[in-house]
């Protein structure tokens, strides 16, 4: 946070003109020293144009490495949640296989039970062959001619009739006990068939989540890195700026101190003057400063230009009077408009002191108003400001 508030000050030149020194005496300078000094703030003013271009340069890429940050906590998140249903169905699964493992030994039970019962009926069945085997080759025709009468006959043919439907019976037993072993054990196997290669498909992609979670969390460390670097050389290059805009302003106030102490009086700029050169100080700066009535940091949107109380206030440049009156802690203000780009302030003039109306067209270098304190100031001063498409602007660039 305490970079980036740097940062802001630093790149809307909030910290430009903090405090313009006092006016003192000076010889009167010579073209040459001037141009020296003019070519001294171009050189300044275009080290500190590049320097912006990098801060801005830095500031993107780290934008950019957090978007990338961004994107990929999503994609971890992503695959977090995936791991979960993943590990979810991996449980579920084992439980399944688990049950279906119970069942198989159920079944086994069963299975070896029908086992029994077929090797019972084979038993039986090799019996009664192995009898009729010791006796002789023995016909159900000759059971029945040996009978001593009919009743004897119909008693046998009973008893032939019963061994032929129990033999019959067993025979079916052993054919559906034989389907439903070979059945069921096709069964289970099949099931768990399935679910032995549901469980190692999910297995594969719990792997190759953890994998793309791993990879991902070294990207991510990456990035923090790359970000950290960012963040170090944006301090260094707001620190660099930082002391290119105190050069810029020591400038701008050395090239304003030599022009008023011209002999030949001050030429101007883009704007003239608002006070006579020689008659006021520079009392506070365009950017930040200690509000003399809070005592805290605060933001200045002009230049304070100290004088005594009645001392003529002139226009900027060639305009239209926009406003004229009472301003809020401005107090007393004027403003003209000069074109569709450039407006100039004029605040704290004194009771009595407005000089023009709104709507009068006004010379560069006419009275306007006079000196005063009025609205929330502490002294007899003007504060002047430059508004450029509405916003406000470092006066000190367009004096010269």
């Amino acid at each position: 946070m305490r970079k980036r508030i740097l940062l802001a000050l630093v790149i809307t030149g909030l910290v430009v003109g903090t405090v313009i020194p006092t006016n003192v005496s000076l010889a009167a300078p010579s073209k040459a020293s001037l141009d020296k000094i003019n070519r001294e703030l171009k050189e300044i003013q275009k080290k500190k144009k590049s320097q912006q271009q990098q801060l801005k340069k830095t500031e993107e890429q780290i934008n950019t490495v957090q978007k990338e940050k961004k994107g990929l906590e999503t994609q971890l998140m992503q695959i977090d949640l995936r791991r979960n249903d993943t590990q979810k169905k991996l449980d579920k699964l084992e439980q399944q296989m688990d049950d279906t493992k119970e069942k198989a030994a159920h079944a086994q039970d069963q299975l070896d039970e029908a086992k029994d019962r077929v090797a019972k009926r084979d038993a039986l069945l090799r019996t009664r062959v192995t009898s009729m085997y010791e006796r002789g080759t023995v016909s159900y025709l000759d059971v029945l001619l040996g009978s001593s009468d009919f009743g004897d006959f119909l008693t046998r043919m009973q008893a032939l009739q019963l061994i032929l439907e129990q033999d019959t019976r067993i025979l079916e037993d052993n054919i559906r006990d034989k389907e439903t072993i070979e059945t069921k054990k096709k069964e289970i196997d099949h099931q768990l068939t399935v679910y032995a290669g549901m469980f190692d498909e999910a297995e594969d992609l719990k792997v190759e989540l953890d994998k793309q979670y791993k990879q991902s969390m070294v990207v991510k460390a990456e990035l923090d890195k790359k970000e950290s670097a960012l963040e170090v050389d944006l301090e260094q290059y707001g620190q660099e700026l930082l002391a290119i805009t105190k050069q810029e302003a020591a400038k701008y106030s050395e090239r304003v101190r030599a022009m008023s102490a011209s002999s030949t009086g001050y030429k101007g700029g883009k704007f003239a003057l608002p006070v006579a050169s020689g008659q006021f100080r520079f009392s506070s700066g365009f950017g930040m400063r200690k509000d003399p009535f809070t005592g805290r940091s605060a933001g200045h949107n002009g230049v304070d230009m100290a004088a005594r109380k009645g001392t003529p206030i002139l226009a900027a440049a060639d305009g239209v009077v926009l406003f004229a009156g009472y301003n809020g802690g401005y107090g007393n203000t004027v403003m003209i408009k000069h074109n569709a780009e450039y407006t100039t302030l004029y605040g704290h003039i004194r009771e009595g002191g407005i000089k023009v109306s709104v709507g009068q067209s006004v010379s560069r270098g006419q009275k306007i108003a006079e000196v005063g304190s009025t609205g929330r100031s502490t002294g007899n001063h003007v504060h002047f400001t430059v508004y450029k498409n509405d916003v406000a602007v470092n006066p000190m660039p367009y004096l010269k």
